[in-house]
């Protein structure tokens, strides 16, 4: 399962969203969050194994992003 991510510096989730269909026309109304000074998006990062089939509200709750790698990738958040 992929997942569009809009996240803070470090690496909170601010916002979740399902990756659009291929057939979706994109010349129509931008959806979604934008990013502001300080937020960065990705755009589908893969949810890991464990997390997979949770909804969006639960998913930002208990991910976050890995901003120190090389390549960025949800990782659950330290309790």
């Amino acid at each position: 399962m992929r997942i569009h991510v809009l996240y803070d510096s470090h690496g909170n989730i601010i916002s979740l969203g399902v990756p659009l269909p291929p057939a979706f026309d994109f010349r129509g109304p931008t959806f979604g969050p934008r990013a502001k000074e300080g937020q960065q998006y990705a755009t589908e990062l893969e949810v890991p194994e464990e997390h997979v089939g949770l909804g969006l509200i639960h998913l930002a709750e208990k991910l976050q992003v890995d901003t120190k790698g090389k390549q960025l990738r949800l990782i659950s958040k330290r309790e």
